[in-house]
């Protein structure tokens, strides 16, 4: 891995983000609470993806790194959103914002029960969430540590982030946002939005470490 493969990386990866954006801005939800919640959060996913190349376009690595676990955090609640969540926590989670709402809202699910539940839910797309157990699996223990400032940020900051971590943390990253671009196409309700995502997956290969287009499969590689 060589500094001119992580600037190509860099450079394809914003190219990626802006056809993304592009295609999520003409999205809008299906007129239903649930889908325009799972769609916010779809939103949220994204414009961490976003903040994570800036950051790091920027030298600021350990917050980027840091960012990569709201990132799939947020996806993965739009998902069971989507496919798991109970109506009662749906209309939680679209209530205004006030300090009795949000503390109802910390009183939810955290990341592995959504994650049990979507598996256990018949309607869950099984290969989705699969490949969301596996990233977790993967790369959980050290998102956490660069979010809660533990060991791996501490001893990167003394010895330096070589270019295959900050490459493989971008590919990661984008895997999410593939998916994540897939998971707003869907909440339209409109099967055509999903071609502009899978002309999307063919064109940015390079930057996406996706096996099937149609299924957005992903190869987990670590964080550390």
């Amino acid at each position: 891995m060589t500094d001119e493969n992580l600037h190509r990386l860099l450079d394809r990866t914003a190219q990626y983000h802006t056809e993304v954006q592009r295609h999520v801005q003409s999205l809008l939800p299906a007129p239903d609470q649930r889908f325009v919640a799972a769609f916010q959060s779809g939103l949220l996913s994204l414009e961490h993806a976003l903040s994570i190349l800036m950051l790091v376009d920027q030298g600021l690595f350990s917050s980027a790194i840091a960012l990569t676990r709201p990132q799939f955090e947020s996806l993965v609640r739009g998902v069971w959103l989507l496919h798991a969540a109970s109506d009662n926590w749906v209309a939680k989670l679209s209530e205004p914002l006030t300090m009795e709402t949000a503390k109802r809202a910390n009183e939810g699910l955290g990341l592995a029960d959504m994650l049990k539940e979507l598996e256990a839910h018949p309607d869950a797309p099984a290969p989705i969430v699969a490949q969301l157990r596996e990233y977790k699996e993967v790369t959980w223990k050290a998102m956490n540590s660069y979010a809660h400032g533990g060991l791996h940020p501490l001893s990167r900051t003394m010895t330096g982030y070589p270019p295959q971590l900050i490459y493989d943390v971008i590919r990661n990253s984008n895997a999410v946002v593939a998916l994540t671009a897939q998971l707003q196409s869907i909440l339209t309700g409109v099967a055509e939005n999903m071609q502009p995502v899978r002309k999307m997956h063919e064109h940015f290969a390079d930057v996406l470490p996706i096996v099937h287009s149609t299924a957005a499969s992903t190869r987990g590689t670590h964080v550390g």
